[in-house]
């Protein structure tokens, strides 16, 4: 149409800005300004856009815009939409692929035909193809369906509209090869314009501005804050006043392509518009390169072509200088940020690797009380130096908070001060921190780690170099192994090595590739029939790899076959059924020929989800808090005495069990290759938790970084890289049909932080492992306290790296693409990871894994 009626109708590539998610692209639409990359968090969440706009310019100068779809226009205009003609759909449930649009359909027709005269804008927005994109990819067969109900209903509407309406059809972003969007890939930024009058209305410009050859690489394109100013324009009201964008040339050139002067007339508007909203800048208004270019645009002497050069050049010059002054960042707040993090950091060496465990114990009543105090002095002081200076970059809530945070540090600091001197804690470094060269070798690991940051070529390769350091260990606690006195240990030592090994190099075989890796890395990461598969094969073989662990140390006993057997088996096969009947809705031509129904799968998939994440998450918790150890009491008669199986693992058996009631539920909430990967973790943890017992490195800080390193081998491995298109948000609808707190967040949380949720708890196991009951249980929630601050600090270390590196390459081209999304996944893992280990880890299932054997034997 486009083609054959060049008239009547144009086609043009339509360039998104990033962060490619619908609320953002909708206020660039919509206000014809630039969207911060921070504002991506708020995608679903959105509130009433506060800023100009065209509905809301529409609304006061008393125009009815009518929309149906897309529920966020409800969010973002719901004051200024047409009460009696707005119908929105529920946006976030990316399974659906049917209901948004078939309510856009069925009202977008009737409000045609008969309420033509109650609405002067109508809005509809369809959600299928990009429920599709993110469902199934873009090559799914379920795509060209769609791509042809869209066909139908652009005809359907182009027939019924009349010769005064403007038809504008357009996507917000595009699509990567996977589906997804969200990052600033090419694919992801563009989409398409498509405008059409019955009446001649649209020009054309030359040519070779319309070339299709190689795949219309060199087709024109235009910004999509473009389409502010120009339908502004078009339906005669003001211009928003953030637009940054100029007028389409196409809808002011004529039908002939020669009317300059309209051209010129919409030119003048929207830079005089321009120049208004960057006069409310000082440094803006101060730019002479711009002023003078303005200047020019009012020379009398100016015709009309060299008119509108100009005024695109100002354009672009203006929306130049509006990007470079919005990447501003406050340094203050950086280096507060920073140092706060350094400050941690130094506080946690201090607490885990230079004072005695023991020590540690007696004292944590005091850091609690001097806390306590500290905070309350901190914040009247820096709130009072808020209130003297007001410092433009300290508002008082941050003020606040860093009192807190000061309070916090020094109230843990004040009494280590009052019992140690800072010579004799620099000379514990040595001594404690240093062991011997597994120590040395941790160090090496976490320092590369951090320096990784420094490039976004390694950055970008992450999951490779991950999983090299972890087969390294593996090869040196192999050969480790061979030193061992014990011939027996020799052989587990080498045996559970191999296998360390194995594992490590089969499952960094599952990856999602980077858009920046290329054709040098191949995403394997798919929801397929063997995947699913492998859930019901894992279902069989992992119980039976952890009872094999657990009869090695006599300790499969008491509730661990119930436990293991079959809860665990349980819970593994019903997560198997879940994703069968996921993946049977995903194949509509496979659930007709078994003749199953869309809603029976989609009721059994939910029904049996919410059933293993309450039962793992709750119900087995609430049993395992209470049930027996894994252990039996034997009596012998000749002599008379006692004997406790499974005594020399009694605290490790027991808190496994609990491990396993989390990674039942952080597996139904994966997808099944992400399954495979979390079992194979399991595997993983075991082997390491052996070989740490038979090399006698427990308390060795390569240890935690191990499982440190296994976290984010799995983060990998289970479809997720530190950008935000690979978020799994389906997983949000697995639960539930429609967003519901805290089901929703829940099922996205274990989804995308399971590995790290695992390890934080596995953490514990290094002590705990193979170490039979003392009599000083407070001696092992301090080594087990101990592992998890060396995990913090493990993590610390890489978020001060990512936040240094971000703010250094903060001018740097691949900013917003690698070093921010990098830096705001490791801040999002620390608190996780906090959380955790405060709360879970040592909080709750360590001191209940103790207080259950004192409660049954007493000290």
């Amino acid at each position: 149409m486009a083609k054959n009626h060049p008239e009547n109708a144009v086609l043009l590539k339509f360039l998104a800005d990033p962060p490619t998610t619908t609320l953002q692209r909708l206020k660039g639409l919509t206000t014809g300004s630039l969207p911060t990359f921070i504002d991506a968090g708020s995608n679903f969440n959105g509130d009433i856009i506060e800023e100009d706009n065209l509905i809301s310019q529409l609304y006061f100068s008393g125009r009815k815009v009518a929309f149906t779809g897309d529920d966020t226009w409800d969010a973002l205009f719901g004051p200024y939409l047409y009460r009696n003609l707005t119908f929105p759909y529920e946006s976030l449930n990316v399974w659906d692929l049917y209901s948004v649009d078939q309510g856009v359909i069925d009202h977008i027709f009737p409000i045609m035909k008969d309420n033509s005269t109650d609405w002067d804008v109508l809005i509809g927005h369809f959600l299928g193809v990009d429920h599709c994109g993110h469902r199934y990819g873009p090559q799914h067969y379920a795509m060209k369906d769609k791509l042809h109900q869209l066909d139908d209903v652009i005809r359907k509407v182009i027939s019924e509209m009349d010769d005064e309406t403007v038809l504008f059809v357009f996507g917000d972003h595009g699509m990567d090869s996977t589906g997804n969007h969200g990052g600033e890939t090419q694919d992801e930024l563009e989409s398409a314009l498509f405008m059409y009058s019955k009446t001649p209305y649209f020009g054309r410009l030359s040519s070779d501005k319309y070339d299709l050859t190689d795949l219309g690489a060199n087709y024109r394109a235009i910004d999509q804050i473009d389409f502010v100013p120009t339908v502004a324009m078009l339906l005669g009201i003001p211009i928003p006043f953030n637009s940054l964008g100029s007028p389409i040339e196409e809808a002011f050139i004529g039908p002939h392509g020669n009317d300059a002067e309209t051209l010129a007339d919409a030119l003048r508007t929207t830079t005089n518009q321009i120049n208004q909203y960057r006069h409310t800048s000082p440094e803006l208004a101060a730019d002479t390169e711009i002023n003078r270019l303005y200047s020019r645009l009012h020379e009398k002497s100016t015709e009309w072509n060299e008119f509108s050069s100009l005024a695109y050049n100002y354009q672009e010059k203006s929306l130049a200088k509006c990007k470079e002054k919005w990447a501003t960042f406050d340094d203050t707040n950086i280096f507060i940020g920073i140092g706060l993090l350094a400050l941690a950091w130094t506080l946690l060496v201090i607490y885990s690797k230079l004072i005695p465990s023991v020590v540690v114990a007696q004292l944590n009543p005091q850091f609690f009380y001097s806390s306590l105090a500290l905070i309350l002095v901190y914040t009247v002081l820096l709130a009072s130096f808020r209130f003297v200076f007001r410092p433009a970059s300290l508002p008082l809530p941050w003020a606040l908070l860093l009192g807190v945070a000061l309070g916090i540090a020094n109230g843990i600091l004040a009494p280590i001060m009052d019992r140690y001197s800072i010579p004799w804690l620099v000379s514990q470094v040595g001594e404690n921190l240093i062991q011997n060269g597994w120590t040395y070798f941790a160090l090496l690991i976490v320092a590369m780690h951090a320096l990784i940051f420094t490039s976004n070529s390694f950055i970008i390769w992450e999951d490779r170099i991950v999983s090299f350091w972890l087969a390294s260990f593996g090869v040196c606690a192999f050969f480790k192994s061979f030193q061992l006195t014990r011939g027996r240990n020799r052989l587990l030592g080498a045996y559970h090595s191999l296998v360390f090994i194995i594992l490590t190099r089969l499952v960094s075989q599952i990856r999602l590739c980077r858009e920046e890796q290329g054709a040098q890395c191949i995403s394997t990461f798919k929801t397929s029939p063997y995947a699913v598969g492998g859930l019901f094969v894992s279902a069989i073989i992992l119980p039976w790899i952890i009872k094999s662990f657990f009869s090695a140390s006599y300790c499969y006993e008491g509730s661990a076959p119930v436990w293991i057997s079959k809860g665990f088996r349980g819970t593994m096969i019903l997560t198997a059924i879940t994703w069968t009947a996921e993946f049977l809705e995903h194949d509509e031509k496979l659930a007709d020929a078994l003749r199953v129904s869309f809603g029976t799968l989609k009721t059994t998939r939910m029904t049996l989800a919410r059933v293993v994440v309450g039962v793992s998450l709750v119900a087995a918790n609430f049993g395992w808090a209470s049930g027996p150890l894994c252990v039996k009491i034997e009596l012998q008669e000749e002599p008379k005495r006692a004997r406790i199986v499974g005594y020399g693992n009694a605290y490790g058996s027991s808190y496994f069990l609990f491990f396993i009631n989390i990674l039942s539920g952080v597996l139904e909430c994966s997808k099944p290759m992400a399954g495979l990967s979390l079992a194979v973790l399991a595997y993983q943890l075991l082997t390491l938790f052996e070989i740490v017992n038979l090399l006698n490195i427990r308390t060795n800080l390569i240890s935690v970084v191990v499982v440190g390193l296994l976290g984010y081998l799995h983060f990998f491995t289970t479809g997720h890289q530190a950008t935000l298109q690979s978020i799994h948000w389906d997983s949000a609808f697995l639960l539930t049909e429609t967003i519901m707190f805290p089901l929703t967040h829940l099922a996205v949380i274990l989804d995308t932080f399971g590995p790290f949720i695992l390890t934080s708890i596995a953490v514990a196991l290094l002590t705990l492992w193979k170490k039979p009951p003392a009599s000083k249980p407070v001696a092992f929630v301090s080594k087990v306290a101990e592992n998890a601050t060396s995990l913090l600090l493990y993590q610390i270390t890489l978020t001060i790296s990512t936040m240094v590196m971000t703010n250094h390459f903060r001018r740097h081209l691949m900013v917003w693409k690698i070093f921010a999304p990098r830096y705001m996944m490791n801040g999002l893992v620390l608190i996780v990871m906090n959380l955790v280990l405060v709360f879970v880890t040592i909080g709750f299932a360590c001191p209940k894994v103790l207080k259950r054997w004192y409660d049954v034997f007493g000290a």
